[in-house]
């Protein structure tokens, strides 16, 4: 299994999705085994499995998007009216600079900054988020998830501009829609 692109011929980690150069025994991005037996095995198991599928699958909610000088207020406010779990954070161009979270509102505003209108979400956001696109498999969402902790991962177009965002609330839903309705 791999690309060939010229004589080249790399190794797609079946966990990750990255392109390793064949012969390497681990996967450079997780360190998963590449080897030729795991590899069937995951193969066989993902073909049979619902995480080959799209993160479209998962009806991934629109992009609420604000800009790096956003107020931390404004900010909060749209995640809660808009009772979304982040906010991902455009800059020039309206590429995607940031993500701000509910946990991030817990862990860096609660209790330690007062004046919410003064401090523009730049400063508090997590910059150059890991994203996915749409086409790319929930097995690569699960993946960065649970390797990273992310809870909400930003989903970017071709030219690398938010288009929505999936949560690992998303993916249990899904996950028991589909194993309930093979029970039938």
């Amino acid at each position: 299994m791999g690309n060939i692109v010229g004589d080249y011929q790399g190794v797609i980690c079946p966990a990750c999705g990255h392109d390793n150069i064949s012969g390497t025994d681990l996967c450079e991005e997780c360190n998963q085994s590449l080897s030729e037996h795991y590899m069937t095995d995951v193969e066989t198991l993902l073909e049979k499995s619902i995480f080959v599928r799209p993160l479209l699958h998962l009806n991934p909610r629109p992009a609420e998007c604000v800009e790096l000088q956003t107020s931390l207020g404004e900010v909060i406010k749209r995640l809660k009216f808009r009772n979304v779990g982040c906010v991902l954070v455009t800059g020039n161009g309206s590429e995607l600079a940031g993500i701000f979270t509910e946990r991030d509102v817990l862990y860096k505003v609660a209790g330690l900054i007062h004046k919410l209108e003064s401090i523009p979400i730049e400063s508090l956001m997590t910059p150059s988020p890991s994203t996915l696109k749409p086409s790319d498999p929930i097995s690569h969402a699960l993946h960065l998830m649970g390797l990273h902790g992310f809870r909400h991962v930003p989903l970017i177009d071709e030219d690398g501009l938010p288009v929505g965002y999936i949560s690992f609330r998303d993916i249990v839903r899904f996950m028991e829609v589909e194993l309930s309705a093979r029970d039938v």
